[in-house]
Formats: C-alpha cells, structure tokens, sequence
C-alpha cells in the first residue's frame, strides 16, 4: 500500500498532464474539443440533483476501482502475462523484467472501454500505470488504492467545477 501512496500523485499529474496535452494537440490539429464524458456532465450539471451525483460518485470512486482492477489486472494483464510465457517458452526470446507487452495490451483495453476518444491516451497511460503498481506490489490493493484515489481527486474537481457554474 506504500507503493501506490508512494505513486498515486506523480501518476495522476501524468495523467491529467497527458490529458492536457492530448487537447492541445488536438487544437493545433484544427479539432473541435469533444464534449466531457458523459460522467463529467453529469457531476459539473448544477440542474442534477445531489442524491443521484452521490450514487454515481459511489460507482464512479468506490466500486469502478475494485471492478476495473479485478478484470484488467488481475484478469486481463494476467492473462497477457500467461500466453507471453507461454509464447517465450517455446522461443529464445529472453523474458523481460516487466511484462511490458501485457500491461500495454491490457492498458489499452482499459482506455477502450471507457469509450471516449479524447481520454484514450491518458486513461492508456493510467491502466499501464495500475499494471506496474499490481506488479510492482505484488498485490491487487495498489492499484486499486491508487484508482480509488485518482477517480476521487477527479470527482472532487468535477463537483467543484460544477459548484462553480
């Protein structure tokens, strides 16, 4: 657990830093800005009613982290590293230290699912991020530590955008 409070900062600034610097380019490239997510819309809507945010915010900081964790982690990333044994077994190739092509694969279907183009490359860089913490740590509750922790400083800047508008 040391690990990802150790991490969850320079992880989550990474992550919104790419997130920033995904819209920039996206401008200089003559792109419209796409719409928030629609999660986003719904925590910066004034017109919303508090109850219905705080159910979504329970999913959204307390049940997506140990869901999304359980399947592209422990499930996906472990599966990726499976069939690479499997694959290095049967060849020359020298194993690496970190499963690099496991925590890619399984990053990327992380950020696909989430289904909104403009956050596929931070959210790419955060499911790689989740995967070195799990194998780093060894243990499942990093990541998901330090998943609970980004969702929930992002909910927080979500409703204070909103308490503003």
């Amino acid at each position: 657990m040391k690990l990802a409070l150790k991490w969850f900062m320079p992880i989550t600034l990474a992550a919104m830093g790419l997130a920033w610097a995904s819209e920039q380019v996206a401008v200089l490239l003559g792109f419209e800005l796409p719409s928030p997510q629609p999660l986003v819309q719904l925590f910066t809507n004034p017109r919303v009613a508090w109850h219905v945010k705080a159910g979504y915010a329970f999913w959204a900081v307390a049940a997506a982290p140990v869901y999304e964790e359980l399947i592209f982690r422990m499930g996906l990333f472990n599966l990726c590293r499976w069939i690479g044994r499997k694959i290095n077994s049967r060849t020359d190739a020298t194993p690496c230290t970190f499963p690099l092509v496991s925590a890619l694969v399984s990053g990327a279907v992380f950020a696909a699912v989430h289904i909104h183009a403009a956050t596929f490359a931070p959210l790419w860089f955060l499911g790689l991020a989740f995967a070195w913490l799990y194998w780093k740590s060894g243990t499942i509750r990093s990541p998901m530590l330090c998943h609970f922790l980004f969702n929930l400083i992002n909910l927080t800047l979500c409703l204070l955008i909103g308490a503003e508008s």
